[in-house]
């Protein structure tokens, strides 16, 4: 059996590891920061959700506008809108009114302890943003006209079993559960690369993985 080093060995290989891998430096960080310096970096990584939904909100947007063969003008101007908008926004990730009516929400998530399945709170966030995007919400009540997608962030196989687990039915009789298990039945459909933008209905969710470089 491996001895463990105990905790303060363990979180110092840690951070010199991946401040090394960032840095390209092979010295010891840990023991030259200072409570400053593991605040100031604490700060930073509580913005690193944001960057990665920022930066697949923009693939998102990106993709979008190649799938709907949207004008250069347009392109531009979605884009404007994405960067503009504040994290934590009341409304959904990606709203396009014109040439197409659509509705988008961006999820930065990955199957829980490195495997292929979603935690239960992951699983709620994107059944519900699923329910929203179906039937609306606060801000934004009326979605009967817009296409509508869920994008979640490529991982490769995990993700392929995560979305699978994801979808099947759960056995709980709870009122959420009655309301999630109704959309999976018929509402969401996996978006592959042969399906046609004039196949999709606005009846439906289509969750589609993209990569973010």
């Amino acid at each position: 059996m491996k001895h463990y080093e105990g905790r303060h060995t363990d979180l110092k290989n840690r951070v010199n590891r991946h401040l090394g891998k960032l840095t390209g430096k092979e010295i010891d960080f840990f023991s030259s920061m200072k409570q400053s310096d593991f605040m100031e970096l604490k700060t930073v990584l509580a913005d690193i959700n944001n960057v990665l939904t920022l930066k697949m909100t923009i693939a998102a947007a990106g993709w979008l506008c190649e799938y709907f063969n949207l004008d250069k003008f347009t392109k531009s101007k979605i884009s404007d809108i994405v960067d503009g908008t504040k994290p934590n926004s009341k409304g959904f990730d990606i709203c396009i009114l014109e040439p197409y009516k659509i509705l988008a929400e961006v999820k930065c998530l990955s199957p829980i302890n490195n495997g292929n399945q979603f935690g239960v709170a992951q699983h709620d966030s994107i059944m519900n943003d699923a329910h929203k995007l179906l039937y609306g919400k606060d801000t934004f009540k009326q979605t009967n006209d817009y296409l509508k997608f869920i994008f979640l962030i490529d991982l490769g196989d995990r993700t392929n079993k995560a979305i699978s687990q994801l979808l099947k039915e759960t056995k709980g009789t709870s009122p959420t559960a009655l309301k999630y298990n109704s959309i999976k039945k018929d509402k969401i459909e996996i978006l592959n690369d042969e399906f046609l933008f004039n196949q999709l209905t606005t009846k439906k969710v289509y969750m589609k993985k993209l990569i973010v470089d």
